[in-house]
């Protein structure tokens, strides 16, 4: 197995001190100098290692005499699978989340969506295009824009589904559902993301690619991203 880049195992070693609280929010960091004798790279390989943990949201940088690398508050942890929605979780941390529904209407369905719907696009290509509706919302914290989130809904269920997953609970969820399958994984911002976010490039997310079915039928597919200076996630399964 290859070793992992120095830059990413600096990176990992402050990651591992900032979460074990060594490393409080608002403590500075070493210099730069003191890191590279500490780790034995070069100046540039410590800054590449920094460069990732500032876009993670970890620290920040601050110019000027008093200024220097500093840890920044970790952002809270959500539950996917909590008694609450991912929104009412971030206001009970105290943070303002409001809505901007940017898009509602039917669109022929991407090629993803049709296959997560069980659509074979080959078969259908002298049929009509297979219309579902699409709703594109910006969710944002503390008036930061901090989610992204497009749903696709399949025909005929529009009434029951056509709603952010940002509230989506077992409770709340309608009567039909019998299962959700959320699939995260870390992701860099594209061109539309960056912008709509507000990013950098290269900017890491946490990308949530969500199905809902009624049985072995998926009636909605959605993906959410999300900036990780926002929200850290999680999914716990209790046993009773």
């Amino acid at each position: 197995m290859s070793r992992k880049p120095a830059y990413l195992r600096i990176a990992e070693s402050l990651r591992n001190r900032i979460e074990a609280r060594e490393l409080e929010p608002g403590d500075k960091l070493p210099p730069e100098r003191v890191l590279v004798d500490q780790f034995g790279v070069a100046r540039m390989t410590v800054r590449h290692a920094l460069d990732i943990l500032q876009l993670e949201g970890i620290i920040e940088r601050k110019r000027g005499r008093s200024g220097g690398t500093f840890v920044r508050a970790l952002p809270p942890v959500v539950d996917l699978n909590g008694p609450v929605g991912l929104a009412a979780q971030l206001e009970a941390h105290g943070v303002r989340i409001r809505t901007e529904l940017l898009f509602d209407a039917n669109v022929d369905a991407p090629q993803a969506v049709k296959a997560a719907f069980g659509v074979d696009a080959e078969s259908e290509t002298d049929e009509p295009a297979f219309a579902v509706l699409k709703q594109d919302r910006l969710h944002y914290a503390d008036d930061v824009p901090a989610f992204s989130e497009v749903l696709y809904v399949r025909p005929g269920r529009e009434a029951h589904y056509a709603t952010s997953g940002l509230a989506f609970t077992p409770a709340t969820r309608p009567a039909a559902t019998t299962l959700r399958e959320d699939l995260v994984a870390p992701g860099v911002a594209t061109e539309k993301e960056r912008e709509r976010l507000g990013l950098a490039a290269n900017t890491p997310l946490q990308r949530v690619t969500r199905k809902l079915y009624e049985r072995d039928v998926v009636v909605a597919y959605s993906s959410i991203v999300i900036r990780p200076d926002v929200a850290q996630l999680r999914a716990i399964t209790r046993f009773d």
